[in-house]
């Protein structure tokens, strides 16, 4: 079956068709993770953006339902070299063509992803539509104008959950991962806010967390959780990662911008000037260096320079994603690190 890639600058890809024959739109992004692809397509980070797999061959492993970081797939659509579709996924008893077929998820194979990563990182992210109607690709509205962190959120409202720790972490939920929650319950016990809630009306906890979503930190819907942190600024602990990061940053007065391409994969070096840390991405903005305010900056990409990580007395927030999934493990300290500020924090 033929299915079209085609951009708003006027490219058109034709490739072998796979997965729901529906019509997929969003920002054109590419990963550089060579394993972990599940873990990828199910990752609330990539809501409202088309991932291009820049490894040639993808689903030549089992598809297994305990990796997965969310309880669906979030991307709108899949750009694959050599898509092992028909490979017996035995996790989830299915096929990956099915099991996008089953999710509402275009795929477009036998693409030259390499020219097209190429294409991303000369031009910048494009946006795309993966379709069979080269005639339904007339408008290419822009993804980061919606609210795609309401989309990316599971579970709304606010909960309670039981960790291994004794100190109380209000999670603000802008699109986590499943691993991330999963790795502050060894530390924490959580209260879950998705980004709806009002914030101010919960009471006992001893430091704030935000999480890693989708879309743009500057957009006019997450307001409300930046006027909520600058409230807290030096009166909790405030700690985030990724998208978080950018959050806080916003909080604390510094600006963002939107990366050329962004950085997106497991094999990303990190420094802080000392030791180097191989760190999982997946972001489209960063920290603008020159409005930094009141915090200093420890971490930097060794690559391009982005800001990789903020601090002071009372707060902590990385780029990157410590818990990795997939991904190495270097950065895995952060979570104690959390831990033992908080701690600190709240001595009597």
């Amino acid at each position: 079956m033929k299915r079209y890639l085609i951009t708003n600058d006027g490219t058109v890809i034709s490739g072998y068709g796979y997965g729901s024959p529906v019509t997929g739109y969003g920002e054109l992004v590419f990963t550089t993770s060579m394993t972990g692809y599940l873990e990828s397509l199910t990752d609330p980070s990539y809501v409202g953006q088309i991932l291009v797999f820049a490894s040639p061959t993808i689903s030549n492993y089992d598809l297994r339902k305990g990796v997965m970081e969310s309880e669906r797939v979030k991307v709108s659509g899949v750009v694959t070299r050599d898509a092992h579709i028909e490979f017996p996924a035995g996790g989830l008893g299915t096929e990956f063509d099915r099991f996008l077929m089953d999710e509402g998820i275009p795929g477009i194979d036998g693409v030259d992803t390499r020219l097209l990563v190429r294409k991303i990182r000369q031009g910048g992210v494009m946006r795309a539509y993966i379709t069979d109607d080269p005639e339904k690709a007339k408008i290419f509205p822009d993804p980061m104008a919606e609210n795609l962190v309401s989309k990316a959120v599971e579970a709304r409202g606010i909960r309670n959950i039981r960790g291994k720790g004794e100190k109380k972490l209000l999670f603000i939920d802008l699109g986590s991962k499943k691993t991330l929650r999963d790795m502050m319950l060894d530390h924490f016990s959580l209260t879950v806010a998705s980004v709806d809630s009002d914030l101010d009306s919960i009471d006992r906890y001893d430091a704030i967390f935000v999480s890693n979503g989708p879309g743009d930190p500057d957009h006019p819907s997450l307001k409300p959780v930046v006027e909520f942190l600058r409230k807290n600024i030096g009166v909790k602990p405030i700690f985030g990662i990724c998208f978080g990061l950018q959050i806080i940053a916003l909080a604390y007065g510094s600006k963002t911008y939107k990366m050329k391409f962004g950085h997106r994969g497991s094999n990303h070096a990190v420094t802080d000037g000392s030791r180097i840390f191989i760190t999982t991405h997946n972001h489209g903005y960063a920290v603008n260096p020159d409005y930094v305010k009141d915090f200093r900056v420890s971490e930097y990409d060794i690559n391009d320079g982005t800001i990789e990580m903020i601090e002071d007395d009372m707060m902590m927030a990385v780029q990157y994603h410590p818990e990795a999934s997939p991904g190495p493990h270097d950065t895995r300290w952060f979570f104690s690190e959390m831990r033992r500020r908080t701690e600190d924090a709240t001595k009597g």
